[in-house]
């Protein structure tokens, strides 16, 4: 109401000569009598309206100017547009439904169009390091969860990332289903601390993630890169090993004492069981590492083509030289 009839002949004639007004706003802001009444004596010199302060409107006094352009408020819906609008809703709704970004949410951080294009194959990425990292973790709760972007990604607008490791976090740990939209509120109700650094070298890596989650007293940090023209999701380290494994669906992992026969115990038992490996991957502690009680530690990271049942885990695990054992379904 403070705004009606803002532009009347009071305004206008503050204004320069030969001005020119535009209103794709509200038409009630403009007094259209005054407005024609500028036009006549040459103080406006030409108005584009788009609104009117009764619509609709079908006859108008100014109707008939040639220095007046009128539209109706759709004026951008043309037969294209409405088209385009229709395939984007059906697009985003699709990425919605399948996992994918929803890049024109109106309550996610919006990115910009050319930083998206970058960002987009680190998505699924970014969840797997997230949900990988939290089923390392010891503690039974979350207290803080950094991410840190290294290379060239770091010189872009990371905040969709950052979101999508936290999604990775928390599913499967909240009563509700979570989401872009939710995550970041559901980690602040559960006093998750997040964080976001970025450095613009990565070792050995045009572009590298760290994900660490802080449970319990240690942290666990979990290292992740895409690899190839196909941007395929590579995991490089985690519980402090370095190794290089594509990641498929079913991952599990294995913290054991660095001695042999380790890998072939772990492949006999997954056989007995009928479950067939699709890629194995190990790193151990280096040279010169201090040790603890059970030795030096190597870890095993194995990919498979279905879920490996708990059962099958703990059989493992309880052997002799076993650590601790994790599977994750991406």
């Amino acid at each position: 109401p403070e705004t009606e009839g803002w532009l009347d002949a009071e305004a206008l004639a503050k204004c320069k000569d030969g001005v020119r007004v535009l209103n794709v706003a509200r038409g009630p802001l403009v007094v259209e009598d005054d407005l024609k009444a500028a036009l006549d004596s040459g103080k406006v010199a030409g108005a584009a309206l788009d609104v009117f302060s009764s619509e609709p409107v079908t006859e108008h006094p100014l109707f008939g100017y040639s220095n007046v352009i009128v539209t109706p408020h759709l004026g951008a819906s043309t037969a294209e547009a409405t088209d385009r609008a229709g395939y984007q809703a059906a697009e985003q709704v699709i990425a919605a439904l399948t996992g994918g970004v929803v890049t024109s949410a109106v309550n996610v951080p919006a990115i910009p169009s050319e930083d998206m294009e970058v960002l987009g194959p680190f998505v699924p990425l970014c969840r797997s390091l997230g949900r990988i990292a939290v089923a390392l973790a010891e503690g039974s709760s979350v207290d803080r969860v950094q991410t840190e972007f290294l290379g060239r990604i770091s010189e872009r607008d990371t905040r969709l990332l950052s979101i999508e490791v936290l999604l990775g976090v928390l599913q499967g740990h909240t009563e509700e289903e979570v989401n872009e939209v939710n995550a970041p509120a559901l980690a602040e109700e559960r006093g998750i601390d997040v964080s976001e650094t970025k450095r613009t070298v990565a070792r050995d890596y045009t572009d590298l993630l760290r994900v660490t989650v802080v449970s319990g007293e240690d942290p666990v940090r979990v290292v992740g890169a895409l690899i190839g023209r196909r941007n395929r999701p590579h995991l490089l380290e985690a519980w402090g090993q370095r190794f290089d494994v594509q990641l498929e669906q079913h991952i599990t992992l294995f913290r054991y004492r660095d001695v042999p026969g380790m890998i072939g115990r772990v492949g006999t038992i997954f056989g007995k069981h009928g479950i067939n490996i699709v890629s194995a991957a190990v790193g151990r502690q280096p040279d010169g590492t201090e040790t603890d009680a059970d030795g030096r530690l190597a870890a095993m990271v194995i990919t498979t083509d279905g879920a490996v049942p708990q059962q099958v885990l703990e059989e493992i695990v309880a052997g002799d030289g076993f650590v601790a054992g994790r599977t994750v379904t991406l």
